[in-house]
Order: structure tokens, then C-alpha cells, then sequence
């Protein structure tokens, strides 16, 4: 309240000086008021990378514990991130539509489900990633990487979710590694494997 004044000063000078440049702030508040961004789950806990999972203590698991967490974020952010983006397999639910439930009582919904194919998984991974995912020379591994997207695809239809992030390895370090035509190759022919398995719309 103190500051009240002085803020609605400046927005009436925000104004002003927009209206010369033939801008209307009350379209550009209302657009930027219906503004909203997907609160990642990865960043509701202290012990995740780029490279994988190393949880600490006390950190939110998976899931539930996520999801209240992410409603307080929607709550103290005025409303402005009401949905969710998973990350599969660390918030691999046991139930889709359990969680599904949680999170509209919690007054959330699910953004892009995140595929992980830059890190190797402890249970239920036949080959490894140590050098590259889609991008793999071997066949095997593409495969597999390619139906880890698939299986992601299908947990978001659960989840109410409409678009997938594809996180890839590319299995090089240094340039030279790789012959960068069939590598883009590989990856063209992974992804439009995927892209068959989205729903039509």
C-alpha cells in the first residue's frame, strides 16, 4: 500500500510514453496478466542437473510432494504457473490418473512430459547412453530411446498433457567425434519415429 502511489505514477508515465509510440498499455497489461509458465519438477528439488538425479534430504519426492509444492509456487506467483512439467522416468507416477486428480484439486495441470535419453537409469535400461540416445549408431539403442519418448507420449495422453520436450544425448564431446551427417541422420529418423506415435492433433 505505501507504495501504491508511486507505482500507479509510474504506470500512467509507462503510458504516456507508450500512447506516442502508438502502443496501448491496457492491451499490453491484459496480454501480459494472462501470461502463465510451466513450473518444472526437476526445479522443485535441490539434488537435480542436466545429467541426472542426485537427491539430497528433505527435497519434494516425486509426484505428490512435487505438486504441493508447485501449487505454492502458482500461489505466491498471483496465478501465473498453474501447470506442471514432468520429468519421466524421475516422476514416473504409479497411477496416472491419481495424480491427474491431485493435481486439478490442487488447482494444477500438466505442461510438456520430459523425456530422458541423456541419462542412464539404474533399473529397466538395457543399453547405455554413454554415447549418444536417438543419435546411437547402434540400432538397439535408438530403439530403445525411441520407445522411452513413445512411453513418455502415452503418460502425457494420461496426464491431460499436450506437448513432449525431447531431452537427447548426442554422443559427442569434441568435434571429429562424430560423422555430423549420418548423426543428423539418426536423429531425423528417431524423431519422426516419435512424431508418429503423437496423437493427431
Amino acid at each position: 500500500k505505501p507504495l501504491m502511489k508511486a507505482l500507479q505514477e509510474d504506470y500512467d508515465a509507462l503510458g504516456r510514453k507508450l500512447a506516442r509510440e502508438g502502443l496501448d498499455l491496457a492491451a499490453i497489461t491484459d496480454q501480459v496478466c494472462r501470461f502463465t509458465v510451466a513450473v518444472p519438477s526437476w526445479g522443485l528439488g535441490t539434488g537435480g542437473t542436466r545429467f541426472g538425479r542426485f537427491s539430497m534430504d528433505c527435497e519434494p519426492g516425486y509426484g505428490w510432494e512435487k505438486l504441493v509444492d508447485a501449487s505454492t509456487v502458482n500461489e505466491l506467483g498471483g496465478q501465473t504457473s498453474p501447470k506442471v512439467s514432468l520429468h519421466i522416468p524421475w516422476d514416473r507416477p504409479e497411477d496416472a490418473s491419481e495424480l491427474l486428480g491431485f493435481a486439478r484439486k490442487l488447482g494444477l495441470g500438466f505442461d510438456a512430459k520430459n523425456s530422458n535419453t541423456f541419462q542412464d537409469q539404474k533399473e529397466g535400461q538395457k543399453h547405455s547412453y554413454k554415447f549418444g540416445s536417438l543419435v546411437h549408431t547402434d540400432k538397439a539403442v535408438r530403439d530403445q530411446a525411441i520407445a522411452h519418448n513413445k512411453e513418455v507420449i502415452d503418460l502425457g495422453k494420461k496426464l491431460k498433457s499436450e506437448a513432449i520436450t525431447v531431452w537427447l544425448s548426442d554422443g559427442g564431446s569434441y568435434p571429429g567425434q562424430q560423422h555430423f551427417r549420418r548423426s543428423l541422420d539418426r536423429v531425423i529418423g528417431s524423431l519422426q519415429e516419435i512424431y508418429k506415435h503423437l496423437p493427431p492433433n
